[in-house]
């Protein structure tokens, strides 16, 4: 990246999800979880079905919701349910423990990847302005809690969540441009980190700040950022600091 590219830039805005914590190792507990429950249900119901074969269809169901920006895990069930036994209905109380089963068990497995709180310490000695912007859980409240749980969390000095503090979700840009209001900044004097191209970088791109995709894993699709970086602990380097390291 240019060093004129980074010229102006007073904040730093993070993605949660996949950025900051290992959201991998969340899903794969999820997905075991809830492929457990739902194979215990429908074997009671007469339908044999194996758990591997419900994990690898919430797999694909995970994906293909995100990439839809659908996250309210209560219209998943139904949907992951036809695709399993066409003929079964779902009850509420299924779909609400369901739901409670997610994100209890992705919030217990999901930790920082080891150097994300390193690197938010690394940028407040360099007097960078830190946000966090990150979509919604599908319930009012529940994202705030997930993040509260992190020692991280007090670093910020902004937190959007998108579609409780915005009407809508990313890559709507709203709520770019409101975490860079709330930090007294304009748009062009931030610089957005995430990990997923359809939802964090076309956001932010749309929003008018420079971008920089952070590749956990390959999603090809969606809009090119900036810069791309392997780890958290890259970002010197691409912010102008060639001397410093985190570990």
């Amino acid at each position: 990246m240019s060093p004129e590219l980074m010229l102006g830039i007073k904040a730093v805005l993070f993605d949660l999800d996949e950025t900051l914590i290992d959201g991998q190792a969340g899903l794969k507990a999820t997905h075991n979880a809830v492929a457990s429950r739902l194979c215990q249900y429908l074997t009671l119901s007469g339908t044999k079905v194996s758990e591997e074969s419900i994990r690898a269809k919430l797999r694909a169901l995970d994906d293909r919701m995100n990439v839809a920006t659908k996250y309210n895990r209560d219209a998943w069930w139904p949907v992951l349910l036809g695709e399993i036994d066409a003929d079964k209905k779902i009850s509420r109380s299924l779909v609400e423990e369901l739901t409670h089963l997610y994100w209890a068990t992705y919030a217990g497995a999901s930790e920082p990847y080891p150097d994300a709180e390193s690197t938010l310490v690394y940028l407040k000695d360099k007097g960078y302005k830190l946000g966090l912007v990150t979509d919604t859980d599908g319930r009012k409240g529940w994202k705030n809690r997930r993040i509260k749980r992190f020692r991280f969390a007090g670093f910020f000095d902004t937190i959007v969540i998108c579609g409780e503090d915005t009407p809508h979700t990313k890559p709507d840009p709203e709520s770019f441009l409101l975490a860079a209001s709330k930090l007294g900044l304009r748009a062009s004097e931030c610089i957005f980190v995430g990990d997923k191209p359809f939802t964090d970088i076309k956001g932010a791109n749309a929003a008018g700040m420079r971008t920089i995709l952070l590749k956990r894993r390959d999603w090809s699709i969606g809009e090119r950022a900036d810069f791309s970086i392997n780890s958290l602990a890259e970002l010197p380097h691409v912010l102008g600091d060639t001397k410093s390291k985190i570990i």
